[in-house]
């Protein structure tokens, strides 16, 4: 295939109000963390399908890494349902997210999880649909384009307003100020990833497999953009791997094909460092998506690290469109999603 350098679309015109609207919801969520931290739950679930599980990837690393007065876990709707867990009662918080509010996955499990007595907040693109039905609340975020972001930003803030609760949310102030810089930082960073964008259309136009890799909060957007933006969006080939597990097997096979790095600014860094080292020695045909590299303005320069793993997502859904410009593809084309029984 020829490389023309074809421009995607432009960035969506609700993306701007669409985050607005989605970060104005915090004060909701820290009045409904304190609500139910003060009746007793303990136990928070991240659930989710495709893209809105990938979603939960850092709200729970935000947990695991911050707090031990409460305990988390992140898993697909479907796990939830047909995994017996001990520990789903009336200590337990349920956040589910689905784009249409109606996803049956994640609306049997919001419904299981009701009935074991336990809290459940729904995050979906508008109230009006069945998850809200059955969610104590739900935070939403009206666009059908501007999708990435407000998922990951609710999890995100929903984490953040439950450790504020216990009382392990360190350096309070600075990250409600990262949290109110967002609508401002994501289009900045978006605006800037043209030149990465090109250089992956034009790596991954005709490549028979791509390779992603991330760790952390990152790893989240590593699968998103193999299995939903390339794979479901794009009818690419993809795989997502672990940066951590990549020198234990991947390596001997990974170089072979297009490979992007993500790499953020939280805990997991020195992961992605090494990730990168390794692939500029060796192999020929790979790219980096660098969060240190965007600007963010309005973040404290001590809260990136929050804020990256959300950039990081926002910019690999950009890269999309990059890719289906110079493919000419259709990313709402369709084989089996919504045709066919499953």
């Amino acid at each position: 295939m020829t490389f023309t350098a074809v421009e995607p679309t432009p960035l969506a015109a609700d993306l701007v109000p669409t985050l607005e609207h989605t970060v104005a919801q915090l004060d909701k969520a820290r009045a409904f963390a304190r609500e139910v931290v003060a009746e007793g739950v303990t136990k928070v679930f991240f659930i989710g399908c495709g893209g809105s599980f990938y979603s939960t990837f850092p709200a729970l690393d935000l947990m695991e890494t911050s707090t031990t007065e409460l305990t988390a876990a992140k898993m697909t709707s479907a796990e939830l349902i047909h995994r017996k867990l001990a520990g789903l009662d009336a200590s337990s918080l349920v956040i589910a997210s689905s784009h249409s509010g109606a996803t049956p996955e994640t609306l049997e499990a919001a419904q299981l999880a009701r009935k074991a007595g336990a809290r459940v907040a729904g995050i979906a693109r508008s109230g009006d649909t069945p998850l809200a039905q059955v969610a104590d609340v739900l935070f939403d975020y009206p666009s059908n384009v501007t999708v990435t972001e407000p998922k990951a930003i609710h999890f995100t803030q929903l984490a953040l307003a439950l450790l504020d609760a216990v009382g392990d949310l360190s350096d309070a102030e600075e990250r409600w100020q990262a949290v109110a810089a967002i609508p401002a930082a994501i289009p900045a960073a978006k605006a800037a990833v043209a030149d990465l964008g090109r250089s992956v259309a034009r790596r991954w136009s005709d490549a028979d497999l791509v390779y992603v890799l991330g760790a952390g909060p990152n790893f989240g957007a590593a699968n998103a953009l193999a299995a939903c933006y390339l794979q479901e969006m794009n009818w690419l080939h993809a795989s997502a791997v672990h940066a951590a597990d990549f020198f234990h097997g991947p390596f001997e096979m990974v170089g072979q094909r297009p490979v992007l790095v993500l790499v953020g600014e939280d805990q997991t860094r020195p992961i992605g460092e090494r990730t990168v080292s390794f692939v500029n020695r060796y192999y020929d045909n790979a790219d980096v998506l660098d969060s240190r590299d965007f600007e963010l303005p309005g973040v404290p320069a001590a809260q990136r690290g929050l804020i990256s793993p959300l950039v990081v997502a926002s910019l690999t859904r950009r890269l999309l469109d990059f890719v289906a410009a110079e493919r000419g593809h259709n990313t709402a084309a369709r084989r089996y999603m919504y045709r066919v029984d499953y």
